[in-house]
Parts: structure tokens; C-alpha cells; sequence
């Protein structure tokens, strides 16, 4: 069963989504990063070249010839078929056949829309019988 971290009261989502993609790169764990559409993708991608002053977090397009060697894929749609360690979910929706994700991050922003959107899935989870771990940001630039 998957388990499923939120990360609550993020006051820049994406800052973070940023430095989450680099904590979990730096760990050795494979990453896919599900965005909501092409332009996101392009955007953060963007992003992750400049993470930092000093450093980057290495990526590719999910089905990139170099997907194989790179540790970060980014998508706009979930593919049928792919089983990952580790989705960082910055997409519209919940993934369906979560399952097939040992684990998936949640970034949960400070704005009424993102705390309900998050309840929703907290929820949904949650009848699914996944495992669910809170960590609150508040405390944290």
C-alpha cells in the first residue's frame, strides 16, 4: 500500500516542490513530478535547472531518451503502465492507481482552495487504506 506524505502550510508550493525534488534526488530515490499541464512542466523544469545558487536538480521529461539515467522525470499526464517509487503530485487531480507509487507527496499551500483540495484527497486516501503522514510546514521560510 502506498503512503502518502503531506507537506501542510507551505507558504511557496513550489519553492518547496523544488527543494522536496531535491532532498528525494539527493537520497538516491527515483522521482516523477506530475504536473498539470505542458507549460507547468516547461515552468518548472525552469526552475529546477536554477534551484539554488550553486546547484540544480537533474531531470528530464518523462520518455526522454536519457529518462533511464536521470533520477527526476516530469510529466503532464500518467502513463497507463509506469509503476515509480516516489510521485510528487502537483497535479489537479489524484492519481489513479495510486498504488502502483510506493509513495506520494502532497504539498498542501496556505490558501482556502489548496486546504480544501487537500481534505478531498485526504480523504480519498485514507479509504483507500493508505498509510498518511502530516508533516506541517508552518515553521518553515
Amino acid at each position: 500500500m502506498s503512503r502518502i506524505d503531506f507537506y501542510t502550510n507551505v507558504a511557496d508550493p513550489q519553492a518547496f516542490a523544488c527543494r522536496l525534488a531535491d532532498t528525494v534526488q539527493r537520497k538516491k530515490e527515483r522521482l516523477l513530478i506530475w504536473l498539470d499541464s505542458e507549460r507547468s512542466v516547461e515552468v518548472f523544469s525552469n526552475r529546477l535547472w536554477s534551484f539554488g545558487d550553486t546547484r540544480f536538480v537533474p531531470h528530464c521529461r518523462l520518455g526522454a531518451p536519457e529518462a533511464a539515467e536521470t533520477p527526476v522525470w516530469l510529466a503532464a499526464s500518467l502513463p497507463d503502465d509506469l509503476s515509480h517509487p516516489v510521485l510528487l503530485n502537483l497535479g489537479p487531480q489524484l492519481p489513479f492507481e495510486f498504488g502502483r507509487f510506493e509513495r506520494i507527496l502532497e504539498i498542501v499551500g496556505r490558501d482556502p482552495e489548496s486546504l480544501a483540495t487537500a481534505r478531498e484527497r485526504f480523504r480519498a486516501y485514507r479509504e483507500h487504506g493508505c498509510e498518511i503522514e502530516h508533516h506541517d510546514m508552518s515553521q518553515t521560510p
